[in-house]
């Protein structure tokens, strides 16, 4: 018989103890229990309950600041934490310090000996990795991207003592660092929880001493804004408060303080540090994402935002005339699934690929929802054993009116287009090369190839949407020239033709055709410049080799470029003169660029609406670490899954590296010859129990060695605890210092030279930028589970 086995009874019969009922209770309660069981529970209550009148010291014995309490006559010194358990536990022992109290107070989840013993447990008993205090390197800054602190006033540096009741009636105590009219920022312990958005009760107790002020002392409510980590110290959090009464208390105190001769505050500058840190690692996510942004008015596609790292899916949409038919797979049934009213976001997977004959691009593409299981599995018996086979996922979300307010600020010269905009698409590649037998291993199905003729893409018409660079940086090479001349070429198949020059450069022709082009994208064509020839006989610009770029849909216009043989250096360098002695005569086209503006409002649109969960890796003398990433609210289904390996308030970035995240980022982390992208699947489980992380289990999918060992790994999985697929996409980063505006760090170096040098040793330091897109959907379906 243990004594841990009669606990509850325990607690149940201690309020009784000193009342004439209580021999009567117990014998009704321990009916069924043995007369030791009866005469152990009876000494123990009476030991609990036997007055104790020894003070409490808790100072260097719990994880919290400790303040001075005089409770039954005695002082003690006691935690935020100890002293809400002593007023939550005194009823329990009928108002009175017994021994029963005092142990609790000295057992409470926050003491040192209390964790080592759990720690030492958990071990024992199988601990789950996540929490370990060595993974926090792993468990990153979150940083929620569109939302910036603006504050209408400043804030001061103020450290004052505040006590804080929560809406559940207890009392921490806090102190604040910075302090307005309007908010403050108090650190407080991290014992407790503080649920965003709750309502508080703030009592000034030292200002209020100080002023004889009934406000501060008796409180003022405020609302909690947001909860931040202390990186200096894992006993305690920050809290950001708004104030939500009407009152000046406040500010007279702060007035009155300001004008004292020896107040030493400053002014707080930490919003501007935040936002400048927020914008820069945006400005790293939107130069490294792949995904493809597409902004819709209704039905109809105005704009494609191209990065550095989408113009890849981007091209894949171009067919044998390099014309873009990115619109093709967004038909009408399509957009009627997506653009559903009164749905915020929609999700599409598409399975792809294209057929060349005939010198002509033959794109193929079509959901699960479109096919049955036959069409599914004849699309991807066709589909996956072409090089161009891809799987995307498409999520389309509502522009509202809140987005358009956000613009106003942004972008006011453009409000009346982009009130036009209704949604945006966000397209991602989440195309597994690995994976390709997995599709080919169902068994093919009798149907005839015909029956995918209806996910047959249309040739025309083209994408009209203007595209629209990320950087902002011209994308042309080299400038061209207007310039109307005859010109005459001749294709290996169609034969010569004839056309006029509307504009070149030194590497490259703009031709209107007299008849339609039969050829092709990337075909070489034999180029004479007889205009130029007919003034210079020597010039070496007779049957020279070009090879096709672009060709328009009427088949009338084709962009060429000069071919890199060795023959062709001279005549480069013949053209580079020419047009070098003849600038006077010349007209310059100048590339049209977006409005700056235009484009920050499609990167606001973009940084709102996150479908990866994007994160940055650092290296610090030789140690990998994930110090942050990026986020929106409220939170995806992914976000909550990482939430969970962190223990609930945190993202952990174990189920990706667990304890490999060395070898796991190696190819593109390594200083030398990094890789230019790694693309790898994890299958993650997440063991719990009774909400409580046992294990994490990760698998790359190239550790399975059959589809089967993934699906027993799945079926295990999904009895237990969380599963999911994640799909990690890394890209070196070199040189992200660059990402952080000069002169808003110009500015800070000048009010904060220490801060500012932090901050860009923080960019100088990341080494890698990565993001998770969850898969789980897509690989189910891929195995047939």
């Amino acid at each position: 018989m243990k004594q841990d086995d009669y606990q509850g009874l325990i607690e149940q019969l201690l309020p009784m103890s000193q009342t004439p009922k209580f021999e009567v209770l117990l014998d009704k309660l321990t009916a069924n229990e043995p007369s030791s069981a009866k005469l152990l529970i009876k000494m123990e209550i009476r030991r609990l309950m036997t007055p104790c009148n020894r003070a409490i010291d808790l100072r260097g014995k719990v994880d919290g600041e400790c303040h001075q309490y005089e409770l039954n006559g005695q002082t003690h010194w006691l935690d935020d934490v100890a002293i809400n358990h002593y007023y939550e536990r005194l009823p329990l022992y009928n108002g009175q310090m017994t021994q029963g109290l005092w142990e609790d107070l000295h057992n409470t989840p926050n003491n040192f000996r209390v964790k080592h013993e759990q720690e030492k447990h958990t071990q024992q008993q199988g601990k789950g990795p996540v929490s370990d205090t060595a993974q926090a390197a792993l468990l990153p800054e979150k940083l929620t991207f569109g939302r910036y602190l603006a504050r209408s006033e400043s804030r001061i540096h103020f450290a004052t003592q505040v006590l804080i009741t929560l809406n559940t009636g207890y009392e921490v105590h806090g102190v604040t660092s910075d302090l307005s009219n309007s908010g403050c920022r108090v650190r407080v312990p991290a014992a407790f929880d503080y649920p965003p958005s709750a309502e508080v009760l703030v009592q000034f107790t030292a200002l209020g001493q100080k002023y004889q002020d009934p406000d501060l002392e008796q409180g003022l409510s405020y609302r909690i804004i947001g909860v931040d980590q202390n990186k200096e110290s894992t006993s305690s959090v920050w809290l950001r408060l708004r104030l939500d009464t009407s009152s000046d208390a406040i500010k007279q105190a702060l007035d009155t303080e300001m004008a004292s001769p020896d107040f030493r505050g400053k002014q707080d500058g930490e919003d501007k540090l935040l936002t400048l840190k927020l914008q820069s690692y945006e400005q790293s996510f939107l130069h490294h994402t792949s995904v493809l942004p597409l902004y819709f008015a209704q039905d109809k596609l105005e704009y494609v935002l191209q990065t550095r790292q989408n113009r890849e899916l981007w091209d894949y949409w171009h067919d044998s005339r390099n014309q873009p038919v990115i619109n093709h797979i967004f038909d009408a049934k399509r957009l009627a699934l997506l653009q559903v009213e009164g749905a915020s976001t929609s999700q599409l997977l598409l399975y792809c690929f294209y057929v060349e004959k005939d010198k002509q691009r033959f794109f193929y593409s079509a959901s699960p929802s479109e096919m049955s299981e036959d069409e599914r599995h004849l699309f991807w018996q066709l589909g996956a054993k072409s090089p161009s086979w891809r799987v995307l996922k498409v999520t389309m979300s509502a522009i509202n009116a809140g987005d358009i307010e956000r613009l106003q600020d942004v972008s006011p010269d453009w409000l009346n287009t982009l009130k036009t905009l209704t949604h945006v698409a966000l397209v991602q590649d989440v195309t597994h090369t690995e994976s390709k037998d997995s599709y080919l291993s169902h068994p093919k199905p009798s149907l005839s190839s015909q029956a995918l003729r209806r996910f047959l893409h249309q040739r025309n018409p083209v994408c009209a949407a203007q595209l629209i660079s990320s950087d902002r940086q011209p994308q042309r090479r080299e400038p061209r020239y207007a310039y109307r001349s005859e010109v005459s070429l001749v294709h290996p198949e169609q034969g010569a033709l004839k056309g006029r020059l509307v504009d070149f450069s030194s590497g490259g022709l703009n031709l209107k055709l007299a008849q339609p082009f039969q050829g092709a994208k990337d075909d070489l064509v034999s180029v004479s410049l007889d205009a130029f020839v007919n003034i210079d006989p020597r010039a070496p610009l007779v049957d020279m080799p070009y090879q096709v770029i672009r060709v328009s849909p009427k088949r009338d216009n084709i962009q060429l470029k000069l071919t890199t043989e060795a023959p062709n250096t001279r005549r480069r360098q013949y053209l580079r003169r020419l047009i070098e002695h003849n600038l006077d005569k010349l007209t310059v086209l100048d590339e049209r660029l977006p409005d700056p503006p235009l484009i920050w409002a499609m990167h606001q649109l973009l940084l709102t609406r996150l479908t990866v969960q994007p994160y940055f890796v650092r290296r610090d003398n030789g140690v990998l670490s994930v110090p942050a990433v990026g986020i929106n609210l409220p939170p995806s289904r992914l976000h909550r899954f990482l939430e969970r390996a962190g223990g609930g308030r945190q993202l952990s970035f174990y189920p990706v590296f667990g304890d490999k995240i060395l070898t796991r980022t190696h190819e593109v982390t390594r200083p030398s010859q990094p890789l230019k992208e790694l693309v790898r699947e994890y299958f993650v489980w997440i063991d719990m129990k009774d909400d409580k992380v046992r294990a994490v289990h990760t698998f790359a999918d190239s550790e399975f060695e059959s589809d089967d060992a993934r699906r027993k790994f799945i079926q295990l999985a999904q009895k237990g605890g969380a599963f999911a697929v994640l799909r990690n996409r890394m890209t070196p980063l070199a040189h992200a210092e660059q990402d952080i505006d000069a002169t808003q760090l110009s500015s800070l170096l000048k009010r904060d030279t220490h801060k500012a040098r932090q901050l860009e040793d923080e960019f100088v330091a990341l080494c890698a930028y990565g993001e998770l897109v969850d898969v789980t959907d897509e690989v189910l379906m891929r195995l047939g589970r």
